[in-house]
């Protein structure tokens, strides 16, 4: 059957948050793939994640809070509002409270995805945490991250083709990509300063998270030096989790390296759904 994209958006807290919902129809029962970006994207960047994760699963992309085509007109940025837009964007696209559905989360997003795992557990099949902590930091993760925060974070100025988003190789090998990246930002106005102090701040408890009982995936790009891949992988061992590293890609392996990460999450995913 074909794919169908539905594009809309739902009202949530005082914002307007918009999605995307791609499904075979209303008959479709598939399960559900979340996709939530970081601070460096919008839901625009998983362009080469939705049609390879359409062919097995429905999919729901979506903007968060003053990202894309979302709106921050009450500069409410939590995790609590992220849990509550989520919530209300599943609703609209007919995923009930009962069905558990994949939570995938980039960096920043990683925070909104496990803030929602630990406030409704039962709506969870697995989490996969990509290129973040989800506010579950170690000693070493909290002092590299705010080391980054210090510097200027995703604010500071970069030269064409260069990101913190993405690592130097991609924009060696391929300049292109590099400045798609890069455009794929200019659309909108994110509050990169906010979301700076959120994530400076919002923590979830290891063990918390690690008794949340569902499979987990944690990804790591290489070459990523916002979150290094040495620490993610601790985090992967504390967890309980399944680690996978992606060589030549620094923070957005989704994007430098796709096929290996699309490769990966699709195993992930494959053998959640057989458990």
């Amino acid at each position: 059957m074909t794919s169908i994209l539905q594009v809309g958006r739902v009202q949530s807290g005082g914002e307007t948050i918009y999605y995307e919902w791609i499904s075979q129809g209303p008959a479709d029962d598939r399960p559900v793939v979340v996709l939530t970006h970081g601070a460096g994207g919008n839901h625009a960047v998983r362009f080469q994640q939705v049609p390879a994760l359409a062919m097995s699963y429905r999919v729901l992309t979506w903007d968060s809070r003053g990202f894309g085509n979302s709106t921050n007109a009450l500069d409410a940025l939590s995790p609590a509002a992220a849990v509550a837009d989520l919530s209300a964007l599943l609703a609209e696209v007919g995923v009930g409270e009962a069905e558990a559905v994949h939570l995938v989360g980039q960096s920043m997003g990683g925070w909104w995805v496990v803030a929602f795992a630990l406030a409704q557990p039962r709506r969870l099949r697995s989490l996969t945490l990509s290129d973040t902590p989800g506010g579950v930091m170690s000693e070493a993760m909290e002092q590299h991250f705010g080391q980054f925060l210090r510097r200027g974070g995703m604010a500071e100025a970069v030269e064409l083709g260069r990101h913190p988003g993405i690592g130097e190789g991609i924009a060696a090998t391929d300049p292109a990509l590099a400045f798609l990246y890069q455009e794929l930002g200019s659309f909108h106005n994110p509050p990169t300063g906010a979301i700076g102090r959120v994530l400076g701040t919002a923590r979830h408890d290891l063990a918390t998270v690690r008794g949340l009982g569902v499979p987990m995936l944690v990804l790591a790009g290489a070459e990523d030096e916002i979150f290094p891949a040495a620490l993610l992988a601790d985090l992967a061992r504390d967890l309980g989790a399944s680690y996978v590293e992606i060589p030549l890609a620094g923070h957005s392996p989704y994007f430098e390296q796709a096929g290996r990460y699309n490769e990966a999450v699709l195993n992930f995913l494959s053998n959640a759904d057989r458990r």
